[in-house]
């Protein structure tokens, strides 16, 4: 199942389906405040929240709100790249949530503060939302991520056995983080964070190994752990991967494809 999944859905693909429980509740929240302001429309109101004209507005605040999402995406993803995607999307919805229930709250507040017309609040919407927002949301989220996250630790340990069968042929002055191989004649040198090391073996046979890492190969003679890529180089139509250990990858135009699938450049 998870494969037909991955198959279906492209990278970008799977991570907009899992920005929509956070996404639908930011929108059902502009709403809620855009109603208590009155800065719709005429006839629309929350008297009628199943109304054509209710829902058509529902989806133009959903509109709205996924770029929002997007960019607080962008901004955790640029500020802590070392992260898991899971972990971008657990903090950035719980975020989400947060921030739909302090704008529910200080609205409410703020009409109960005020005189005149606006002092006529609507509550039960308040009630609802902070509901929806600080119980099912959550769960629908974790729910929708739960299996991934399953398989998010188990394929952490198989990444990790991987890495570290071929470091054990290596030696025990190895190190502890493979960060790209690289092939020479008959040898590959594998890279980690204390330094080369020599490999007698090709380096398809060395790929072979590492069946199950998160490595791919992105040139005739380079193997890169996705893991250890710092940043993308773009020059010239030529591209290079800044690696952890400091070194520029050469990547090649027949990988690229399989690099943009995963989301690295």
């Amino acid at each position: 199942m998870a494969n037909r999944i991955k198959i279906i859905f492209s990278q970008r693909d799977r991570a907009v389906l899992h920005a929509l429980p956070a996404v639908m509740w930011l929108a059902s929240c502009l709403y809620v405040v855009l109603t208590q302001f009155q800065a719709l429309p005429p006839g629309i109101t929350t008297t009628s929240p199943v109304s054509v004209k209710n829902i058509a507005v529902l989806g133009l605040c959903f509109l709205l709100m996924y770029p929002v999402y997007r960019i607080g995406y962008l901004a955790l993803h640029r500020m802590f790249p070392s992260w898991p995607q899971v972990k971008h999307l657990a903090v950035l919805s719980l975020s989400c949530v947060a921030l739909g229930a302090t704008s529910l709250v200080a609205t409410y507040l703020l009409f109960d503060a005020a005189t005149g017309p606006l002092h006529q609040v609507d509550s039960r919407w308040y009630l609802l939302n902070l509901v929806v927002g600080m119980f099912l949301m959550p769960v629908f989220f974790f729910f929708m991520r739960g299996t991934n996250v399953v398989r998010e630790q188990i394929s952490t340990v198989s990444r990790l056995g991987a890495i570290k069968g071929l470091l054990r042929r290596v030696g025990p002055d190895a190190g502890q983080r493979l960060v790209r191989l690289q092939s020479a004649d008959h040898y590959v040198e594998v890279h980690t964070e204390t330094g080369a090391k020599l490999l007698l073996m090709r380096l398809s046979d060395a790929m072979e190994l590492l069946i199950g890492s998160n490595g791919q190969q992105v040139h005739r003679s380079h193997w890169v752990n996705l893991e250890e890529v710092s940043s993308v180089i773009k020059r010239n139509r030529k591209i290079w991967l800044h690696m952890s250990d400091g070194s520029h990858v050469p990547v090649s135009r027949s990988y690229s494809p399989a690099l943009r699938e995963a989301g690295i450049i």
